[in-house]
């Protein structure tokens, strides 16, 4: 994609040309949020900061492990050029969730601007306590690990289930290349399997779209085919470190996150294969496991979302049958068992997609042969395996500290945790839900 410069700093998509793909005819918010990538990012967005905020109150976030790689040098430099700053250090591996939440919009009260420094975390955190204020939001990327750094949306545990909340997205981004670059392999390979998700994602959307909400635009996948090659063709490459394959990668996380701001949802990179991470992540309070990485944890799910598709694009209109109703009962009975103390909140999220659900009987038939064409443009669970081999990325389920029954647990029952149709809904309608996980689980575990 084109960049244009504005006070020095480009545009991520030219406003101007950046809409170029549209093809659903309504308006998208102008992409205005800028980026200055250097070796000097830590004094420009000092300066920066100073020039517009004065003497202005500004708070930043970050947390032990970001402030030795690069937090310690920002506040220098913010210090320095004589901004009014408050730092707070959150724990080491903090969570997104409404309370921290509220600590953090208690500390940005009286405060002109929040900056976060890190990745996923302190990125949300930042983001939506300062949308949520209505406080303008500044962030320095440490890591590719993820699509969130631009997107309108931030990840939030809200009375222990996590939710995607709409939060305004940066004005400004300020990137070191050789943060990025030499970010831990982990999280190199978390930011590419994430990016991947839209192969996936992007059907989700369209099929959703035919049946009911007919929002889904070609804007997102338009902009997203013009930087795929930068990381999809590199895979070694970014396991490897090296540096044009993962500012590659990083750009097109930087994309895929402006993609979702246009669209004004997630849907355009997040859909049944990000539900699969969302709910281990919502379960690690009841089985005290330690998550995996939030890419990683979406890899899986792309593993099971293609071999849904696989089997669904197979699968003859004359084998669907009418039996919303009773997957919608079956799967509601198990709330209760699988989340404890937060089955109320899983189980207001799934009763507001039960209309859309039972006109699955009606509709899926009555669509099924558009479906299917769609069904069969998503590359088989082999194709995205093999791909994650290359970056290195670990895919079994030992490495992920899960067990086969949490991994079952999950493809079978994740999809009551969000209100969205997903491919895991047609999956399940269709009665190939199941095969569909012992597909995945057998292509993980070799």
């Amino acid at each position: 994609m084109t960049m244009v410069n504005i006070n020095n700093h480009p545009f991520i998509i030219d406003p101007h040309t950046g809409l170029s793909g549209c093809t659903c005819g309504k308006p998208h918010p102008a992409p205005t949020a800028t980026l200055y990538l250097g070796v000097d990012a830590a004094r420009v967005m000092a300066d920066d900061c100073r020039a517009v905020f004065a003497d202005q109150p500004v708070l930043l976030l970050s947390d032990p492990d970001v402030q030795r790689v690069v937090g310690h040098t920002l506040e220098e430099q913010l210090r320095a050029t004589g901004v009014n700053l408050t730092s707070f250090l959150l724990d080491a591996d903090p969570v997104a969730d409404d309370q921290t939440v509220a600590k953090v919009r208690m500390l940005s009260a009286d405060k002109a601007l929040v900056i976060s420094v890190g990745s996923g975390t302190l990125n949300d955190l930042g983001k939506y306590a300062a949308s949520a204020d209505g406080k303008p939001f500044w962030v320095m990327p440490t890591a590719p690990s993820m699509n969130g750094y631009t997107s309108g949306i931030a990840a939030i545990k809200v009375k222990g289930v996590k939710r995607t909340l709409p939060a305004t997205p940066p004005e400004r981004l300020y990137v070191l290349p050789e943060v990025i670059q030499n970010a831990p392999l982990k999280l190199r390979q978390a930011g590419f399997c994430d990016v991947l998700a839209k192969v996936v994602s992007d059907i989700d959307w369209q099929a959703e779209s035919l049946l009911f909400s007919q929002s889904y635009c070609g804007l997102p996948a338009a902009m997203m085919a013009g930087v795929e090659k930068d990381y999809s063709e590199q895979p070694e490459a970014i396991g490897r470190g090296e540096e044009k394959a993962v500012m590659g990668l990083f750009h097109g996380l930087l994309i895929s996150g402006v993609a979702m701001s246009l669209a004004g949802s997630s849907a355009p990179a997040s859909g049944g294969e990000h539900l699969m991470s969302h709910f281990w992540d919502m379960r690690e309070p009841l089985t005290g496991r330690v998550p995996e990485r939030h890419g990683l944890q979406v890899g899986l799910g792309i593993i099971l979302s293609a071999a849904c598709y696989q089997l669904l694009a197979g699968l003859d209109k004359k084998a669907l049958a009418p039996r919303a109703e009773a997957e919608f009962s079956a799967t509601a009975a198990r709330i209760p068992e699988i989340w404890g103390p937060y089955a109320a909140e899983v189980a207001g999220q799934f009763a507001n997609k039960r209309d859309a659900l039972a006109a699955f009987d009606e509709q899926l038939p009555r669509y099924w042969e558009k479906l299917r064409p769609l069904f069969g443009q998503v590359r088989p669970p082999e194709y995205f395996v093999e791909l994650f081999s290359r970056v290195g990325a670990p895919f079994g389920l030992e490495a992920f500290r899960l067990s086969v029954d949490e991994f079952l647990l999950a493809a079978m029952n994740s999809r009551a945790i969000r209100e969205r149709i997903t491919v895991l809904d047609f999956a399940a309608h269709a009665g190939i839900l199941e095969q569909a996980a012992a597909r995945a689980l057998a292509l993980i575990r070799t």
